[in-house]
């Protein structure tokens, strides 16, 4: 059995548990403390003695009553809980919602609504949310300012979530957990909850592109915006009865004894479009062991391709189109958030479709790759990639690439979060892939250095 999943096991176990580690220790404590105060007095010890021992004594009973109270307003808040949730399996709903953050990111919030929540006494309700492929979060606190005593009538709460991982995360079920107030006991309750929400990619790198947009084919296609489409001054069209004849080109004419008119400058909704590509492919034959970094990895790349569709977005009048070389199903939308951020953040790494065989001539403006396409397959996109595509490489390895002395020192003094990126860099820097990764964004520099496409390195 491997490690992950004996932890798992392990926590599943201890989390039904009602009694916390803290509780244990306290109640042995307490007996401890109990047996040796009515152990040790004896009748004959002096009275100053025995009335300590007495206060001692009826001080241990009333912590053991308040304990109890604790205990059994705990419980009674989870059981009326528990039939309530039987009765009615819609008694709580989960809407995940885009929110902005203090910094203006766009963060996603799970807004939870609970029709007359009862809370313990002095007590809290937690809550845990369980996604699939076992990720799991930590508690969050459920408070309302609406509380009354003990119940609190449409109760609502907000959880903001604080993922690293760019993607979306799939919800199976949540987890109540109703505590007292010391937070000895704790009654938990698994309920399933099908939901789902994106954390979504920002624009946190500065990139300037310049691109050449490429013709949309399809003139059955609309926009919604009227756009600017040149025409071809020197070519010409025949004569037809609906053309003006001011526009007749005499000189063809006096020459060939054909009438033929020169096809004029539109602004029509059939216009050129910029066209982005972004692999996604990983070739697990050269990074074996990048499972350990690769969502570091992939969610520094989502960034990178959000950036490069902003800028290609930014003053510009032409539309800007992304090529998927997965399939994308966008469940979730945001009025205000354009839909690409969605598709950007559901993209996964592939490692069945190289750039080269998705890839067609003259049908991107830029072509996007990552440090995971090997240099071999980097090679045979190049030798079919039209000379007007603009290639954008993105070195993966600045994902995790920090100052070497603060990252030895650093964890003197302050112990880095169990899966953080300060624990993934330090990792990085001692694993074989550090190397392998780097020789492959080298060869891959010196292959951009050599063919005839503009090229940028993010």
């Amino acid at each position: 059995m491997k490690r992950t999943q004996l932890s798992h096991r392990l926590f599943t176990y201890f989390d039904v548990i009602p009694i916390t580690f803290t509780a244990v220790v306290f109640i042995a404590a307490y007996v401890f403390a109990y047996l040796y105060l009515t152990g040790n007095y004896n009748v004959g010890e002096p009275a100053s003695q025995a009335v300590f021992a007495a206060v001692a004594e009826y001080l241990l009973l009333l912590i053991c009553a308040i304990m109890i109270f604790g205990f059994l307003s705990a419980l009674i808040a989870y059981v009326i809980f528990v039939a309530r949730i039987k009765q009615n399996n819609k008694y709580f709903q989960i809407l995940f919602d885009i929110v902005n953050d203090k910094e203006n990111n766009a963060v996603s919030a799970a807004k939870l609504k609970i029709n007359k929540l009862i809370f313990p006494l002095f007590g809290t309700v937690k809550i845990r949310f369980l996604f699939e492929n076992k990720f799991v979060t930590k508690k969050y606190v459920l408070a309302s300012k609406q509380i009354k005593l003990f119940t609190a009538k449409n109760f609502e709460a907000e959880c903001i979530f604080d993922f690293p991982d760019v993607k979306n995360y799939v919800l199976k079920s949540v987890k109540f957990y109703f505590e007292d107030y010391f937070s000895l006991f704790s009654f938990s309750l698994r309920c399933n909850a099908n939901a789902q929400f994106y954390i979504l990619p920002f624009d946190k790198n500065t990139v300037s592109i310049d691109s050449n947009p490429v013709s949309q084919h399809d003139s059955q296609t609309r926009t919604n915006i009227i756009k600017h489409l040149p025409g071809e001054y020197l070519h010409f069209k025949n004569f037809e009865d609906s053309d003006d004849v001011r526009r007749i080109v005499w000189k063809i004419f006096a020459k060939n004894k054909e009438l033929v008119v020169r096809i004029q400058e539109l602004r029509n909704n059939y216009a050129s479009k910029y066209v982005l590509y972004a692999s996604f492919f990983n070739n697990k034959d050269l990074f074996l062991q990048a499972d350990n970094f690769s969502r570091a990895f992939l969610t520094y790349y989502k960034n990178s391709v959000f950036a490069i569709y902003s800028e290609l977005k930014k003053n510009r009048k032409l539309d800007v189109n992304i090529k998927f070389d997965q399939s994308v199903n966008v469940a979730a939308e945001n009025e205000l958030l354009p839909k690409e951020m969605f598709e950007i953040s559901a993209s996964e790494w592939q490692n069945h479709l190289p750039p080269y065989d998705f890839y067609k001539a003259g049908d991107v403006s830029v072509l996007c790759i990552s440090s995971f396409v090997s240099a071999e397959d980097v090679a045979k996109a190049l030798n079919i990639t039209n000379k007007l595509s603009v290639i954008v490489f993105v070195k993966l390895s600045d994902a995790l690439r920090t100052n070497r002395m603060k990252l030895f020192l650093q964890p003197i003094f302050i112990k880095p979060k169990s899966g953080s990126t300060d624990e993934l860099r330090l990792k990085y820097l001692f694993s074989p892939l550090r190397k392998r990764l780097s020789a492959n964004e080298n060869k891959i520099i010196e292959l951009l250095n050599k063919c005839d496409n503009t090229f940028y390195v993010v």
